[in-house]
């Protein structure tokens, strides 16, 4: 238990020890038998704890808290209303194990559920000591808080009634685990399965849920009379039973809402922590409607089952915050655009950034929805001291937000100033991760499109739409493209803006590997105006010469008997697929309508769509039929093998 050892550490810590004495007690006890299965023996915990009025204590399987320094009577432990025993490791494993669940699933879930409960207990007891304490120093009492039974602590002076007030107040909240909030009433661990297997679930499915939300053991397991005729006369409530979650949870927004069948609903359910928690079931509805109003639908959200647990977690305050951030005047992207851009997968960089999935709501030292020490107006420094680690977790995941949204305002101030965006619902479209790139290098390669390539500023606009990853590059590898582009008689004043605002991938190639032995093929079969033929195709320098042009250039040689020139007239025949396009019409052309392929110019086959081949060049009158039953027979003959041209 190495929480609780902190908290514990923590309030030694902040405890004075020479107003208070107090204390822990506690022994170790012989490790119970090991937990039977069908398959494998069951390791569990060597300890059960229990606790009473006035401390925590460790006690085996049957019996009573330890008894040292007349620190916790056999008396009080024999008094208290409940026993921690039923929510031991083990006792919960083999609960579990009675209900299918495997060997593995049922012991980590009975750890978690103890864990989750002794944190509690001693969170709370820890609480409603420092409200003692201070009450104590208030009055001026000395004598000892812990050594004595709560109905023995009493003092002779007029104030004592502060203390036996608070000490009432709070006794019942720190004597069971479940006092108030979500776990009011008497939890009951059998009842709690109970429910869950009339849903379905089944025992590794439990063992799932309680593994990674183990305050559900706390919950009431039905609705109660008051409760349902509080909803009778439509008040509120922010508890709910566990029936009530399962009910808008898993039946309602899985199985309704979003229509994923029972299999794929218990699935999400296992992965998605604090969604049967009060809390966890209204938060995954609020954004599941949000996304839904946004113009995403719930076919679409449902598809993605493996970022669906994710986008259930988020929290409905922060993804609005979003939206409102993205639909502003300085965005202006359309709310109907908002959904669908948020549901890829590539915004999750977006989404951890500004509505990052926090501790599940049941966590172990998540505080209780019934703090009571915010009920009871307490302000004790220590007690502050002692609850900061989840504070202080919460403060550092809301400051990284709000330095999140100060990037992103960064970000799009620059593109609007620098770069003359208008629509960033293009840009978000097709890289979501575009308001965390470097400002600084977004206003350098603006500048390096206006000053070097010369672009205008409509130009760059539309680039950067089309093409936002160009944003991320670094500006001196371009520059060498721009170098190597003029070197190869590119017109530096009318094409090179041309080719660059057409072809932005253009600038991503390296020269050495991609450009350089592109023109050096040019040249080798005798084009002398690489300039004037690249202006003319310029794709054609990220091609690959041995897998793409040296094919296409031997079979138009060998097989049609052509020179450089056809290319050098028609460099558009490089962008065609061999196989599907180029051999299909001439094989076409030579077998099936006895026209020779030599006189068959290479931009009149290729240029025209199939249909029009058909009619155009290879001059049928059924409109293109006969020639999509000879690709659909050539391209569905097995092995692929096909005669060969000579």
């Amino acid at each position: 238990m190495p929480e609780t050892i902190k908290i514990v550490v923590a309030l030694l810590i902040a405890l004075r020890p020479d107003d208070v004495s107090w204390g822990f007690h506690c022994r170790p006890v012989v490790n119970p038998p090991e937990l039977p299965s069908s398959s494998s023996p069951l390791r569990v915990a060597s300890t059960t704890w229990a606790t009473s009025n006035d401390g925590v204590g460790i006690i085996s399987a049957g019996g009573t808290a330890a008894e040292e320094g007349g620190g916790v009577s056999s008396s009080s432990s024999s008094s208290s209303s409940w026993s921690l025993g039923r929510y031991d490791a083990r006792g919960v494993a083999l609960k579990l194990r009675a209900l299918g669940a495997d060997v593995d699933a049922s012991i980590a879930a009975g750890d978690a559920v103890q864990d989750y409960v002794l944190a509690r207990v001693a969170r709370r007891r820890i609480r409603r000591f420092l409200r003692e304490r201070d009450a104590m120093w208030e009055s001026g009492r000395t004598a000892p808080l812990l050594l004595l039974p709560l109905d023995r602590r009493r003092d002779d002076d007029d104030d004592d009634v502060d203390v036996r007030t608070t000490s009432s107040a709070t006794a019942g909240a720190a004597s069971s685990p479940g006092g108030g909030g979500e776990g009011s009433g008497s939890p009951d661990l059998d009842d709690v399965l109970g429910v869950m297997t009339e849903y379905g679930l089944t025992g590794n499915d439990i063992s799932a849920v309680l593994a990674h939300t183990p305050g559900v053991v706390m919950m009431r397991a039905r609705m109660t009379e008051d409760e349902a005729l509080i909803d009778a006369t439509d008040g509120e409530r922010e508890s709910f039973s566990l029936e009530e979650t399962l009910d808008r949870a898993f039946v309602g927004l899985l199985g309704d809402t979003l229509k994923l069948r029972r299999y794929d609903a218990r699935k999400v359910l296992r992965a998605t922590a604090g969604l049967l928690t009060s809390r966890g079931s209204s938060s995954a509805v609020q954004v599941v409607r949000l996304m839904i109003a946004l113009g995403s639908s719930a076919s679409s959200i449902a598809r993605d089952k493996s970022s669906l647990p994710t986008l259930l977690r988020r929290s409905p305050a922060l993804m609005f915050r979003l939206v409102a951030f993205l639909s502003s005047a300085q965005l202006r992207v359309p709310l109907s655009a908002i959904g669908p851009i948020l549901r890829q997968r590539q915004s999750a960089e977006l989404l951890d950034a500004v509505a990052p999935v926090g501790r599940p709501p049941a966590a172990p030292y998540a505080r209780d929805d019934d703090d009571d020490a915010a009920a009871s107006g307490t302000n004790s420094t220590a007690e502050s001291e002692i609850m900061a680690y989840p504070k202080s977790d919460s403060a550092i995941r809301q400051r990284r937000i709000e330095e999140s949204y100060r990037t992103m305002e960064g970000v799009a101030d620059a593109l609007r100033r620098s770069a003359g965006i208008r629509d960033f619902r293009k840009i978000l479209s097709s890289h979501p991760g575009v308001f965390f790139l470097n400002v600084t290098n977004i206003h350098l390669i603006t500048h390096f499109l206006r000053d070097d390539v010369g672009m205008t500023r409509d130009d760059i606009a539309k680039v950067i739409q089309a093409f936002p990853t160009l944003l991320e590059q670094d500006v001196s590898r371009m520059g060498k493209v721009v170098e190597f582009l003029i070197s190869i008689d590119v017109d530096e004043a009318d094409d090179l803006p041309s080719i660059l605002r057409s072809f932005p991938t253009t600038l991503l190639l390296d020269v050495e590997r991609d450009m350089m032995p592109v023109v050096s093929f040019l040249r080798d079969i005798g084009v002398r105006n690489i300039g004037r033929f690249v202006t003319r195709i310029p794709p054609v320098l990220g091609y690959s010469v041995d897998d793409d042009m040296r094919p296409k250039w031997d079979f138009l040689r060998e097989v049609c008997q052509f020179d450089y020139f056809e290319v050098v007239r028609f460099p558009a025949y490089f962008s065609y697929p061999l196989e599907r396009v180029i051999k299909m019409r001439y094989e076409y052309l030579r077998d099936c309508k006895g026209i020779p392929i030599q006189l068959a110019r290479v931009d009149d086959v290729l240029r025209f769509g199939d249909r029009d081949f058909a009619t155009e060049i290879a001059l049928d009158d059924d409109d293109g039929v006969a020639y999509a039953k000879f690709v659909e027979e050539r391209s569905c003959s097995h092995g692929g093998r096909r005669k060969k041209l000579k």
